[in-house]
């Protein structure tokens, strides 16, 4: 009877190097695109940019970063997370370097949009990485994660004002370029989570359709307790290795020899859609031809669209639609407002030095808020939905708030209070996706939200800034993104009624399934 070896995943071990890696890469990545506002508000101004091009250019950043979320999922898939986002931030890193040639408003559209597609499509895939490398210790991982977004938006500014004081626009794009591509540095960390996952306590012994659970402590008996690597089992690992077409330039450890070794289970058994089928196994080690390589990238992107599309039926869920929605009214409101901002301050009549300090401020008690938030929800008695709640209803109140300020005391007062409230909730975003939606949907959503979310950001971005145009106020402007945000909070607020819902809709399936099988008797 053929054994099952059951694994889970590493919780730990390669998995804080990968968190590492993403770390950097989120780090870097925000500096760059967060810090828009400081970066370019002199040459914006400098040319009498309106409100609604300076939201323009900035949300057709964003809404490039998260509509190439959608394809992470199915691209990572096909070619690997390392590949994938090694490519994206290298490219990420010469788009920032062609700014340092930008002379007018549409080539800084175009060049830093282009920032906006291969810097989200190397960072999305961190993300997705978080909900594989860790279960139990999932929200302490995240707090290394979400630190590294907080701690862009801290020194962030300040980084980038310095260099602009000391290097004037081109200099510092120039400098950010570099700093960009050391994102390289941490995606090269992102190995597949096959290579970490540690054997489970339990097998399963397949029995016809049913797998019989045993201790594997117990079936140590089947397996030579004595077992070592020898030359015959590197070879027989290289050759499997290359006829699947992986590369040999890593060499094979031993435990991953020895469990082959052991393996009562035939390669040659798995049904072949299980397997990678990007490329036929006679293409890859014999004919190597271009009509081949051309119908095998044909045949990949077609799966990626596949992918896509039948990720998109995840919206056929309520609890789907709330978190996709909600999460577009707050995330929406929450960058929008951190674009304005900087520029509502200087408006007021405060230096642009004024104006990093306070965002510095803001990012500041952010980190901390997503710290303490992140590490606490690993905790059985936290509640993700109450805490993601008050956060967004504090984000919108202090937005609100902020348009009636004129004292710089007291704008860093809400600008503190607001940070706090975006570290709450925008630090369970990615957790809130497997806890309402399961791991097994999480590629689904994510990609589903994020695109979403990209087109939210070229809808309310324009429109906040043509309502600050038209009102000649920031003061209109913060009222009207905070009421957005409030939208969101009633949507989450819908959420226990959907999860009834559902429950209920599944039962009444579960009885027709029953009364039918009744009739058949």
């Amino acid at each position: 009877m053929p054994t099952v070896r059951r694994t889970r995943v590493p919780d730990g071990g390669w998995g804080w190097l990968v968190i590492a890696g993403s770390f950097l890469t989120l780090l870097v990545l925000a500096i760059f695109s967060l810090g828009y506002s400081i970066l370019f508000s002199e040459f914006l101004m400098s040319r009498g940019a309106s409100s609604a091009t300076i939201a323009w250019i900035f949300n057709l950043h964003i809404f490039l970063w998260n509509a190439v979320g959608v394809f992470t999922g199915p691209l990572t898939q096909e070619m690997g997370f390392r590949p994938v986002s090694m490519m994206a931030t290298f490219l990420a890193s010469v788009s920032v370097f062609a700014l340092v040639f930008v002379d007018s408003i549409w080539y800084l559209l175009v060049f830093f949009g282009l920032v906006g597609v291969f810097g989200g499509l190397g960072a999305k895939p961190c993300y997705l990485l978080l909900t594989l490398y860790f279960d139990r210790k999932r929200g302490r991982a995240n707090a290394v994660l979400m630190a590294g977004v907080c701690t862009a938006q801290f020194i962030g500014p300040l980084l980038i004002r310095y260099l602009l004081a000391e290097y004037s626009l081109k200099g510092a794009i120039l400098i950010l370029s570099g700093i960009v591509l050391n994102c390289l540095v941490g995606t090269a960390l992102f190995q597949p989570v096959e290579w970490h996952l540690k054997e489970d306590d339990k097998c399963g012994s397949v029995n016809g359709d049913l797998i019989e659970t045993k201790n594997c402590k117990e079936d140590k008996r089947e397996a030579d307790p004595d077992a070592r690597v020898t030359e015959e089992m590197r070879n027989k690992e290289a050759e499997r290795r290359k006829l699947l077409g992986v590369s040999l330039s890593r060499r094979p450890s031993e435990i991953s020899m020895l469990s082959l070794a052991v393996s009562n289970i035939d390669l040659s058994s798995i049904p072949p859609s299980s397997r990678r089928e990007s490329l036929a196994v006679d293409t890859i080690t014999q004919n190597n031809n271009t009509p081949e390589n051309a119908r095998g990238c044909l045949n990949a992107s077609g799966r990626v669209v596949n992918q896509v599309v039948s990720d998109m039926k995840i919206l056929k869920s309520p609890r789907a639609l709330i978190i996709v929605l909600g999460g577009v009214f707050i995330i929406s409101g929450y960058l929008n407002f951190l674009m304005m901002a900087p520029f509502a301050i200087q408006h007021l009549g405060y230096s642009l030095t004024e104006a990093a300090w306070c965002m510095a401020l803001t990012a500041a008690v952010n980190f901390s808020a997503r710290l303490v938030t992140s590490a606490l929800s690993d905790q059985p008695w936290f509640n993700i939905r109450l805490v993601f709640m008050s956060g967004a209803s504090i984000i919108s109140i202090t937005t609100i708030v902020f348009g009636f300020l004129r004292d710089l005391t007291h704008i860093k007062v809400a600008l503190a209070a607001w940070g706090f409230g975006v570290g709450m909730n925008i630090s369970l975003v990615i957790l809130i996706m497997p806890h309402f939606m399961g791991l097994d949907n999480m590629s689904a959503i994510f990609g589903v939200h994020s695109l979403a979310l990209s087109f939210s950001m070229i809808i309310f971005g324009p429109i906040f800034g043509l309502i600050r145009d038209w009102s000649g106020s920031y003061r209109v402007a913060m009222v009207v993104i905070g009421c957005s945000i409030s939208i969101g909070v009633l949507l989450w607020s819908l959420m226990p009624a959907a999860i009834a819902y559902e429950k209920r809709r599944e039962e009444e399936q579960r009885g027709r399934e029953q009364e039918k099988l009744e009739r058949k008797v």
